[in-house]
């Protein structure tokens, strides 16, 4: 019994290999996601994404809170008819241990969402931080 597995599965795997190679000859991994088309705009000479500790500062100047999460995402459709190219996509955990997610214009560092619960008291009065 033990040989007939030991014999099977070199012959299952060889069988496997080239179903396997089929896409990869083509050029396309069924499993990869293709972002190349999100990022075209990037290829401006003049665009500069602001660096991420910029935009923690920024959100730092208007919410209290402790930086818990961040990435560069490609814009929500919506974001890109507002000329949005990148997004600085933040998690802030509040005082209160509630969790704000803060979307940034990448080049601006304008911002184009906050939400979630306790919004208002974590928002700083004023310029004081």
């Amino acid at each position: 019994m033990i040989r007939a597995r030991l014999f099977a599965l070199p012959l299952l795997a060889a069988l496997a290999l080239p179903a396997l190679g089929e896409d990869h000859h083509r050029g396309h991994d069924p499993r990869a996601e293709d972002w190349a088309s999100e990022f075209d705009d990037l290829g401006q000479q003049d665009y500069r994404v602001l660096p991420l500790k910029r935009a923690a500062q920024i959100v730092a100047e208007r919410f209290r809170g402790r930086l818990i999460a961040a990435r560069l995402v490609p814009p929500r459709p919506e974001e890109r008819a507002r000329g949005v190219v990148l997004v600085h996509q933040l998690r802030l955990l509040t005082p209160a241990r509630d969790v704000l997610a803060i979307r940034l214009d990448a080049r601006s560092g304008a911002f184009l969402e906050v939400a979630g619960a306790g919004l208002t008291e974590a928002r700083r009065k004023g310029n004081a931080r």
